[in-house]
């Protein structure tokens, strides 16, 4: 039997952890290993693409499509999820969100083609967009806000160290075996998630509704928002009038997207809560974060594998340290924001995050120290995790009602951020590569890392002005 908001557990100044008999932690924990693993494929690929791009014979700009793809199906499906979870009862949802992902990693492992192994991959991405928002109402329906930030800390390590732990795993994995066992490896685990699922998850999150999902609107996101990630993608190959064109074409659709959600009485976004200046700069660091740190995630293991000549082994051990650091650097984020504000945790973190850009970008070289890189990649880590812990501060600048729409568009920027700066790191190594007046290929790609690393500084320096915008302490 599933309780629902009018059983008298939750009214509007209530939260479900207000109750002592209330299984807060169960309930999130069962929430959190769906998406823990969903997140994980965001780069768990990123170390396979070469094997990939030999075995099925294509260049680095096409088989960038399996991350840049995944996180662009998973951006330009989130905008519906608010309305979709409302249609069902929370653990129908969250299971059948859990098959369809299987669903998805069963097609990869047995992709004949480059083109059936995508398709998986899209599979998965339509998956993933929904275990974010599932486990963010999650959070919101059960904990109120002075007791958010502890717990979107646990929820920060997920969306920083999955992915960073994806390099380091399938490096291991593809060293030992084959690309095809990393899609068999999450198996188990998702089967597992299912089933603590089946057993624990026996509350309703949110009410059922069944609101009116826009069609218009979602048509508008994907053609928008998957435009200007193939632009970004391609802005390296494709001809100067086309490139205008289509990113003219994206933002105009991008547009008349924000522009409806002004109009709709549902809509799938509610934009006002772009009203809130605090919520504002959160939105812009934690794209900004997301940009460079999903994009450094896919142009470093080309690095070590193409300019340093190193293994997957070797490139996974590397980007380990990064892993560890944010995993336990995540949840201490969390509390000292409950205790302390958005602005004490954030504007050092972005300060941070320039300085270890600075030293990558100046150690870079064809004999790099791996301990160096190590090292300042760790701590870029680390203060990508503070800004995504961030988002918190952001949400709690919102009136209530406003809570899960704030979510959604964090979620919603999220995977659209990571697309964007996979595709622009790859497209501005390509141009750096072609810039080149190197005669080895090894120093040419060398100078086109170059050329992506300089850009992050300038991301980075941008981030350092919108957090100092954060105020010193929580929104009332």
């Amino acid at each position: 039997m599933h309780a629902s908001d009018s059983d008298g557990r939750q009214t509007d100044a209530e939260y479900h952890a207000d109750h002592p008999d209330f299984p807060a932690k169960t309930i999130v924990a069962t929430l959190f290993i769906g998406a823990f693993f969903g997140y994980l494929n965001d780069t768990l690929l990123n170390v396979a693409l070469t094997p990939i791009m030999r075995d099925f014979g294509v260049d680095k700009t096409t088989v960038q499509w399996l991350t840049t793809g995944f996180l662009l199906v998973m951006g330009a499906f989130t905008p519906i999820t608010a309305g979709v979870i409302q249609w069902f009862e929370t653990r129908r949802m969250v299971l059948l969100t859990q098959a369809v992902f299987l669903t998805g990693s069963l097609v990869c492992a047995f992709a004949p083609t480059f083109g059936v192994l995508v398709a998986g991959r899209m599979v998965q991405a339509v998956s993933a967009a929904f275990f974010v928002p599932l486990l963010f109402n999650g959070i919101l329906s059960i904990y109120p806000p002075q007791r958010r930030g502890t717990a979107m800390g646990v929820i920060t390590m997920m969306f920083t160290a999955a992915p960073a732990m994806g390099p380091t795993l399938s490096g291991i994995i593809i060293d030992h075996t084959h690309w095809r066992v990393l899609f068999g490896f999450t198996a188990p685990f998702m089967l597992a998630a299912m089933a603590l699922v089946a057993k624990f998850l026996t509350v309703n999150l949110s009410r059922v509704t069944r609101p009116k999902i826009d069609a218009l609107s979602a048509v508008l996101s994907v053609a928008g928002f998957g435009g200007l990630v193939y632009a970004s993608s391609s802005f390296s190959t494709l001809p100067v009038a086309e490139f205008v064109l289509i990113s003219a074409g994206s933002v105009l659709l991008v547009g008349w997207f924000a522009r409806r959600q002004f109009q709709l009485a549902t809509p799938l976004l509610n934009l006002r809560a772009f009203g809130y200046a605090q919520f504002r700069y959160s939105v812009v660091i934690l794209a900004g974060a997301v940009f460079l740190f999903l994009g450094l995630e896919l142009m470093m293991p080309m690095y070590t594998q193409q300019v340093l000549l190193l293994t997957g082994t070797a490139t996974g051990l590397i980007l380990l340290p990064a892993s560890i650091a944010q995993a336990a650097a995540a949840p201490l984020f969390g509390r000292l924001l409950d205790k302390k504000g958005g602005r004490f945790v954030v504007l050092p973190a972005t300060v941070m995050m320039v300085v270890s850009l600075s030293v990558m970008w100046l150690f870079l070289r064809l004999d790099t120290q791996t301990a160096v890189l190590s090292a300042m990649f760790a701590l870029m880590a680390v203060s990508v995790s503070a800004c995504v812990t961030g988002e918190t501060h952001g949400l709690n600048a919102l009136p209530k009602q406003l809570n899960p729409h704030g979510a959604a568009i964090m979620t919603t920027i999220n995977p659209i951020a990571g697309a964007l700066g996979a595709a622009f790191f790859v497209g501005a190594t390509n141009i750096g590569e072609q810039l080149s007046s190197a005669a080895a290929p090894q120093a040419k790609m060398l100078d086109g890392v170059h050329l992506a690393m300089g850009c992050a500084l300038v991301v980075a320096a941008a981030l350092v002005f919108f957090a100092a915008k954060l105020r010193s302490h929580k929104a009332a």
